[in-house]
């Protein structure tokens, strides 16, 4: 019996860590309080960097739109220069509309009163 009573002396004598700990927390309501707002705070901060994260994504999605339409502009004006040329429009007007420009006898003056 010597031994049996031994093993439960040391059964019962050790205390359950978990339970002790758990015990702590609510006999000091300060340190409760603590853990709870250390807690409240690390969700805090996590949320804060998620809507961070997701800010740096969104700018960067209309920074590269901001790219894209600015490479577009570029080309339109570069095709509008190229419509404005007045070579061009003076070969368009000779090869498609037959035009030609007036000869000195084909001139006229008006003289307003």
């Amino acid at each position: 019996m010597d031994i049996k009573s031994s093993v439960i002396k040391k059964n019962t004598r050790q205390p359950n860590l978990f339970a002790e700990i758990f015990k702590g927390f609510f006999k000091e309501k300060i340190v409760f309080l603590l853990l709870f707002l250390i807690f409240i705070t690390a969700l805090a901060v996590v949320q804060v960097t998620h809507a961070s994260r997701q800010e740096l994504i969104l700018q960067d999605q209309l920074l590269q739109q901001r790219d894209d339409l600015d490479l577009q502009w570029r080309y339109l004006l570069v095709e509008q220069e190229f419509y404005a040329q007045h070579v061009r429009i003076e070969e368009i007007a000779k090869t498609k509309l037959q035009m030609k420009r007036p000869q000195s006898k084909d001139e006229q003056v008006v003289i307003l009163p």
